[in-house]
């Protein structure tokens, strides 16, 4: 689990440069197009000596100083990746106008993933707008009440960020942030995989780990939430007022804690989609399997909620191996 996707530094990448990273730019001398090598990757690290947004940021010994700027550059391109080193420090937003399908890659090790905070304590640090995008590789630390990624999904508007991946990052709330993840509307085929959620909580028992949000728009469908783990969260997954949740969507193998120094309230909540019917398996479920314990299947059309590990076998819902056989009830 959590598996660095890079796991080399910006100065390696920069050997492997010296041969990709200007072909198909104009000038260069590389601008036949050779295939996949034919994309330009971008580079972005604050602290760099020669960091500079008027740089080209195709090269690691120049790289662009805001990540912002590198999702606006010309230069970048479907299928397309951005690598990042050090701190950002940046409300970054990826527009509709972009391209679609490109990965923004942390540089470094587990312990040492380049971290990402918004640029006011109560901001979101990622807006994402396009579809296609992946964000791995960062310690996501939000400020007071700060919400570190949210997808936007609006009819009409060209908000769409249907088929994000959002994979081997770390959600540290510090003991302050308000969200880790907001889905706003109904993105579809999203892709939530591999992370660790912790320390979300704004004193009132209201911050969420992954949250859907209240909005006029349908619900997020056919979305893939596996293999994370949350632990110490005031909420883990849930939604405002209960109205809005997950349709068609699977949660497996993730790991549920209820909380020691914060007591989580919604471990799974899925009450509120419109559809219901998702898919709840070979997850680890800690303390009381129930309503009560923070469980919650959608009423109308509950799903699957078998084959997972739960310690409260007293449940009628558990058996004596500790192996889910229905969903919870109250």
């Amino acid at each position: 689990m959590f598996q660095h996707p890079a796991g080399v530094s910006l100065q390696a990448l920069g050997n492997i440069s010296q041969i990709y990273d200007q072909r198909g730019v104009a000038g260069s001398g590389r601008e036949a197009s050779v295939g996949a090598f034919d994309i330009v990757p971008l580079y972005v690290d604050p602290g760099h000596t020669n960091a500079s947004d008027d740089a080209d940021g195709t090269s690691p010994l120049q790289p662009k100083a805001t990540l912002q700027s590198a999702i606006n550059s010309s230069l970048l391109a479907q299928n397309g990746v951005i690598y990042v080193s050090g701190a950002i420090t940046e409300s970054v937003i990826v527009p509709p106008t972009v391209v679609p399908d490109v990965a923004i890659i942390g540089v470094g090790g587990s312990i040492d993933f380049p971290t990402w905070t918004a640029a006011t304590a109560a901001g979101t640090a990622l807006t994402v707008r396009q579809s296609g995008w992946l964000i791995a590789g960062f310690r996501f630390e939000p400020g007071a009440l700060g919400t570190s990624i949210t997808l936007q999904w609006v009819p009409g508007s060209g908000y769409v960020a249907n088929r994000t991946v959002i994979s081997n990052n770390y959600f540290d709330g510090l003991y302050q942030g308000q969200y880790g993840i907001t889905l706003s509307g109904a993105p579809y085929d999203v892709q939530i995989t591999n992370n660790e959620f912790r320390e979300y909580t704004d004193g009132a028992s209201g911050a969420f780990a992954i949250i859907v949000t209240d909005s006029s728009n349908a619900n997020p469908y056919m979305c893939m939430i596996c293999d994370n783990v949350f632990w110490e969260n005031d909420n883990h997954i849930g939604s405002l007022g209960d109205n809005k949740s997950f349709n068609l969507s699977i949660f497996k193998g993730n790991v549920f804690h209820e909380g020691l120094g914060i007591s989580a309230t919604r471990i799974l909540d899925l009450r509120g989609g419109s559809q219901g019917k998702n898919i709840v398996t070979e997850n680890t479920f800690c303390g009381d399997y129930s309503n009560t314990g923070g469980y919650y299947a959608h009423a109308g059309a509950p799903g699957m909620w078998v084959g997972n590990i739960a310690e409260d076998v007293a449940e009628a819902e558990v058996g004596d191996n500790g192996f889910t056989v229905a969903v919870p009830a109250a």
